[in-house]
């Protein structure tokens, strides 16, 4: 089967808390949340949340020991 990944997933099983703004009707809401990760690679990881995370969620990792500590959500499954 051929790769499409430009990078190579590593399985990465932590539990993480994040923040995420969102927007409300009326005003905007910072929700802090708890997430588990299942891979991650030099370009991004794959997360599994309750809360519905979507395209251009702005995600502020918290105390994960990793360089970056903020991402974007390019892909998710709830559509």
């Amino acid at each position: 089967m051929f790769e499409q990944r430009q990078f190579e997933r590593k399985p990465y099983t932590e539990t993480f808390y994040f923040a995420v703004t969102v927007l409300d009707i009326i005003d905007t809401k910072v929700l802090n949340l708890v997430a588990r990760g299942i891979d991650i690679s030099e370009g991004g990881m794959c997360i599994k949340t309750d809360y519905p995370l979507e395209p251009g969620h702005v995600l502020r990792l918290q105390n994960i020991g990793l360089p970056k500590q903020m991402g974007v959500v390019r892909w998710s499954g709830n559509g």
